[in-house]
């Protein structure tokens, strides 16, 4: 990589993380604010007048009492008196010894449906086939109301139908919502360079905003899916038919709501079916679903990119068995891919240095007649055959492939808990003794040193801080992608001493 290379891909690497850190501009609120209805079908025809609005059953008054169910992968916290979900565990995943993560509000349930409907249910736990099923029931002033759980035998995907039964001679319809927060819970790994918090996908358009930045309330119609996301874990509620999404300010954070109205004839019901899902951000996982919950997945700019990448990593880790060496493989790939724009890069600027005292020389020559100045180096290049930008051109191409690889490697919880070798036995953090981000800086040093250069003692000794600069800006980041940026080093020295070489 020639030093116009590592020197845009350093400024853009500087200028994304600062942008992502410090100045990503949280979504814009959607200005209309129109309430959405649910369509009455042919059998709830009733005029405004004979609509009685049912706004709450009844106020809270129970304390929150808990009951664990699980199935090895997590372990729901179900409040007994409202049939809401007080706190959710992820204590699995694959066979690897994480810590347990925990989605859930100190202060209330985390996840509520048809909160403020009754808090006198009945609850009873059924198991059948291996599944737990987890049933809410609850009867008061002629309205019915059960929360089915089902539980498969592993896995993070729960199901919940709601059923609502109107057993009055009166036409009710009730604003019925799903609340997911606020807040996240306890266990995981915070990112500055990742979005966290509620987010709401509608199958075309995603919305999120950090929850200490919610002022005015964000909406989405028609949400497919609405939740809370971290780096590496999602709490979502999927389908249900949700007519609104929205986060709207708490305290000091945010919920996300889904909202659809519900109206009921008398002596009818309304089943309504959600999918929950509690558990890793895993590409293949999430995607096996079906529900687009793999768009929680942050991978920035260069997603058409990133992801294929990613999934070549995973394809060369099922040979490997070890993600520390299926990155190295990755990397030797794409480098290999890139050769061809590599080597002309790296021809053009040794081309450049060897022509340089010709060009110095004729800058002296016409200072004073700028036209005559630009003729004579054309000149100078042609005869040469050295293209001014092919330094550049190829290394911009280039870019998007680096930004690519860095996103797939930051998000992927494939490689959390996943050793390498010797010291480094979690991929997705530091490297505890800092040995590979020196190493990298100290073939940066090199790299720099072997690249031909057109610039100024004084430039020289400014550029030389970047090996510097980019050691302590890997310090602490994840082992993965400084093994990453190692191996490109390495590659790259080996590039430029063959082009020196034949050049020379």
């Amino acid at each position: 990589m020639d030093k116009r290379t590592v020197l845009a891909v350093a400024i853009s690497i500087i200028i994304l993380l600062a942008y992502q850190f410090f100045f990503a501009p949280a979504p814009m609120p959607v200005a209309q604010d129109n309430s959405a209805t649910l369509s009455k079908e042919k059998d709830n025809v009733a005029s405004k007048s004979e609509v009685k609005t049912i706004s709450n059953i009844t106020t809270k008054s129970k304390s929150i009492e808990v009951e664990k169910v699980s199935n090895g992968f997590v372990e729901i916290y179900f409040d007994k008196h409202s049939g809401n979900i007080n706190k959710v565990s992820v204590v699995k995943y694959l066979d690897k010894k994480l810590p347990i993560v925990t989605f859930k509000n100190d202060n209330d349930n985390y996840m509520k449906v048809l909160d403020g409907y009754g808090d006198n249910y009945s609850m009873e736990i059924k198991e059948i086939d291996g599944k737990k099923i987890v049933i809410f029931s609850a009867l008061q002033n002629n309205i019915g109301i059960t929360k089915t759980y089902t539980i498969g035998k592993e896995g993070y995907l729960i199901d919940l139908n709601l059923k609502v039964s109107n057993n009055s001679d009166q036409t009710i319809k009730l604003d019925g919502s799903i609340d997911i927060g606020p807040g996240f819970g306890e266990g995981f790994e915070k990112s500055s360079y990742i979005f966290e918090g509620p987010i709401i996908y509608n199958g075309e358009k995603r919305e999120e905003v950090a929850p200490g930045k919610v002022k005015d309330t964000v909406k989405l119609d028609a949400p497919k899916w609405i939740g809370y996301t971290t780096k590496y874990y999602l709490f979502a509620a999927i389908d249900g038919n949700l007519e609104l999404g929205k986060i709207e300010k708490m305290g000091e954070s945010a919920i996300v709501k889904g909202v659809k109205q519900i109206i009921l004839n008398p002596k009818s019901t309304s089943d309504t079916k959600f999918n929950i899902y509690v558990g890793p951000k895993e590409y293949d996982l999430l995607k096996s679903f079906n529900l687009g919950l793999e768009n929680s997945i942050d991978f920035g700019w260069f997603k058409f990119l990133a992801v294929p990448m990613l999934k070549f990593m995973l394809f060369i880790y099922s040979f490997t068995k070890n993600y520390g060496v299926a990155i190295i493989i990755l990397t030797i790939i794409v480098k290999l891919l890139t050769y061809p724009l590599t080597i002309k890069s790296m021809t053009s600027m040794k081309k450049m240095q060897q022509i340089q005292p010709k060009l110095m020389e004729i800058k002296e020559k016409f200072k004073n007649d700028p036209q005559k100045m630009n003729t004579a180096m054309m000149e100078l290049y042609r005869k040469h055959g050295v293209n001014p930008m092919g330094g550049c051109l190829p290394m911009i191409i280039q870019i998007p492939i680096f930004f690519a690889l860095y996103k797939a490697l930051l998000v992927s919880v494939e490689l959390k808990g996943s050793p390498f070798i010797f010291w480094i036995t979690d991929l997705s953090d530091k490297d505890p003794y800092y040995i590979t981000p020196i190493i990298m800086g100290i073939t940066m040093f090199i790299q720099q040193k072997m690249t031909p250069s057109t610039m100024d003692p004084m430039q020289q000794k400014i550029f030389l801080m970047m090996p510097v600069i980019f050691t302590f800006l890997f310090l602490n980041f994840p082992s993965g992608l400084v093994i990453y940026w190692l191996t490109n080093n390495i590659l790259s020295i080996i590039q430029q001493y063959y082009i020196n070489k034949k050049l020379t």
